[in-house]
């Protein structure tokens, strides 16, 4: 009614009221002035830091939270990695991780070096962690989303793995003022940028409640595909993934070809011409190839 956002901020408020029918005491509460004074300096703190602050509504936001009727209205961004058009998988897991948890995300992460996978998870301790050094390790890009502010690195343990995150050519996301310490609510809140963001999430290891269920439960929510490693019968402290299976919420990823076949994502490595071509036809398929 009123043209434009910023007619929301630059009208008087009387003729605010006259166009759009709201009460001049309602449009006085929204305390304009305080709000834009609280953009400026998110702005000046994001312009000295090199983080870019992306709205909904720009093309290089991501499409999957588009389609999320929750996402963020905007998101903030320290790093160069480009989302846009990009396989994105979340891995997410417990903070108490086992051994079997660390080889499967490495035989995961393995498997996409070369594949142009974006990896998401939450930089938490735990399986969190082992999945951003994976990627490390594999150079795998990786993006950290975080349950609070970019002002700070949380836990302290991971801020050495964070800075070795954005020097790899990844990122640390987060929806939240700068200024935003984290909380109990926090991280259930990031959780669902994790599922959303992502095209298949994948749960590792995680107990019957915990931050990694309310993540493969928020990804069912947005009719993402979802899997999980199926976890030791005998240790119930990990029977979340079970349970997912179980129950028909998750897919069964015994190995790293599963996600691929489930995706129906070709390996780059594995796309062979069995049979004849000319040299021109040869050439243009192989160009075809280190496209995709």
């Amino acid at each position: 009614k009123v043209g434009s956002l910023e007619s929301i901020f630059t009208t008087p408020i009387v003729r605010l009221s006259q166009q759009t029918g709201i009460s001049e005491n309602r449009l006085r509460s929204m305390k304009r002035e305080k709000a834009l004074e609280r953009a400026q300096c998110i702005h000046n703190f994001n312009k000295r830091h090199g983080i870019s602050h992306l709205f909904y509504q720009e093309s290089n936001y991501p499409f999957q939270l588009k389609e999320c009727k929750d996402g963020p209205i905007s998101l903030n961004i320290l790093g160069q990695l480009n989302l846009k058009n990009r396989k994105i998988v979340a891995m997410v897991g417990t903070r108490k991780c086992s051994h079997f948890a660390k080889e499967i995300v490495d035989e995961i992460i393995a498997s996409f070096k070369g594949e142009d996978i974006v990896v998401l998870s939450g930089l938490a301790l735990g399986v969190d962690t082992h999945i951003h050094e994976s990627c490390l390790k594999h150079n795998v890009p990786t993006a950290a989303i975080l349950g609070h502010g970019l002002q700070m690195i949380y836990p302290q343990e991971n801020r050495q793995t964070a800075k070795r995150i954005i020097d790899s050519g990844g990122a640390l996301i987060s929806e939240f003022d700068y200024r935003k310490k984290p909380s109990k609510y926090t991280f259930p809140q990031r959780n669902r940028i994790i599922a959303g963001m992502a095209d298949i999430t994948v749960v590792i290891e995680s107990a019957m409640k915990g931050g990694s269920m309310i993540t493969a439960e928020l990804a069912n929510g947005y009719s993402r595909d979802v899997m999980a490693c199926p976890n030791s019968m005998i240790n119930k402290s990990f029977g979340g993934c079970n349970e997912l299976i179980k129950k028909n919420k998750a897919h069964l990823l015994a190995d790293a070809n599963d996600l691929f076949e489930l995706m129906n994502w070709n390996k780059k490595s594995e796309v062979i011409l069995d049979f004849d071509l000319t040299r021109e036809e040869t050439s243009i398929a192989n160009s075809i190839q280190q496209k995709q």
